[in-house]
């Protein structure tokens, strides 16, 4: 444990050789901290009175993946824990969930604005640290990832900011249902009828053009892979087979695909016999996700997995016109 009284000596030490002081420091730590016990709030305190400024710990213990609180769980919850009580402004709402900005057309912006918000807050477009530190000004949060509910938890708490959950959905009801129950919650009316027309538009373009597709769906993408794989077969699609760990939050998905598309395979990714997993008798034409582009490698497919996020009806036109380049 003697390696514990030099973090803080270490923090002082890179401080003092940056030509710029930083606003804040993190301390990762992995799982060898979580089976020693190290008590890294104590740490962090030591290092803040060495370097004067706020020093907080990031846990990414890998051994918690599948637990109530995984790694990323941790990390959002650090990254807000700078914030400080101010006084709120109605007109302000922060989107939480995502280390990157949501797609720049997508409908929500326009909605919230519509509904009088004037300020739309995601960290990843503060311009600098008095700019992220605004986000405690908030009337209210917008969850946009599950592993954000903490992070929201801790805003409601400390903050005294309310938040409304809107999950990714690629099933444009779900997408209909959400905006009309986040218009219900603010006592305004959002007009999503050219967004849903536009999003049903290029589904039924995709599907005139490739009426048989057969898909399969990984992981490593910018969706839960159950949901999409669930969408996908309510447009009238095939889905042979999906990549993913099964979570609390895909039970409802699963169990409706197990109704509508019994004959689905599910993967999973961690199991190490994947290693002999062979597509020489599979009837994908194209693949969704880089795991399921390694897995099909012969057929077209579609990362899906970009920086900016895609959300609501926007993420559904962006994906299906992909989906009709790549089958080009």
């Amino acid at each position: 444990g003697r390696h514990l009284k030099m973090i803080p000596e270490a923090v002082k030490e890179i401080c003092d050789t940056l030509s710029k002081k930083p606003s804040v420091v993190m301390i990762c730590i992995t799982c060898v901290d979580a089976l020693l016990g190290t008590d890294m709030e104590r740490v962090c305190r030591k290092s803040e009175e060495l370097v004067e400024l706020p020093v907080r710990p990031c846990y990414m213990y890998a051994l918690t993946r599948e637990g109530r609180k995984p790694p990323m769980v941790h990390v959002r919850q650090s990254i807000y824990s700078l914030l400080q009580p101010r006084k709120k402004k109605g007109n302000v709402v922060n989107l939480l969930g995502y280390f990157s900005p949501v797609i720049d057309n997508c409908e929500l912006y326009t909605y919230l604005q519509s509904a009088g918000v004037k300020t739309i807050h995601e960290i990843s477009r503060s311009e600098d640290f008095e700019d992220y530190l605004s986000m405690a000004e908030a009337n209210f949060n917008l969850v946009l990832h599950p592993e954000a509910r903490f992070a929201a938890q801790d805003f409601h708490e400390k903050l005294n900011i309310p938040s409304i959950e809107l999950r990714r959905m690629y099933q444009l009801d779900k997408i209909q249902n959400q905006y009309h129950a986040l218009a219900q919650t603010l006592g305004v009316t959002f007009d999503d009828t050219n967004g849903y027309r536009a999003a049903s538009e290029t589904i039924e373009r995709f599907k005139t053009l490739h009426p048989d597709t057969v898909f399969a769906v990984g992981e490593w993408l910018n969706a839960d892979p159950f949901e999409l794989s669930l969408a996908l077969v309510r447009y009238g699609f095939k889905v042979s087979e999906i990549y993913g760990t099964i979570t609390e939050d895909n039970f409802s998905f699963i169990r409706l695909l197990a109704k509508l598309s019994p004959d689905t395979k599910v993967y999973s990714n961690t199991e190490p016999t994947m290693l002999y997993y062979a597509d020489t008798n599979s009837d994908v034409t194209v693949s969704i996700g880089k795991d399921a582009g390694y897995y099909h490698s012969a057929c077209p497919n579609i990362p899906w997995n970009d920086e900016k996020q895609p959300f609501g009806y926007a993420g559904v036109c962006l994906l299906f016109k992909r989906l009709t380049e790549v089958m080009a």
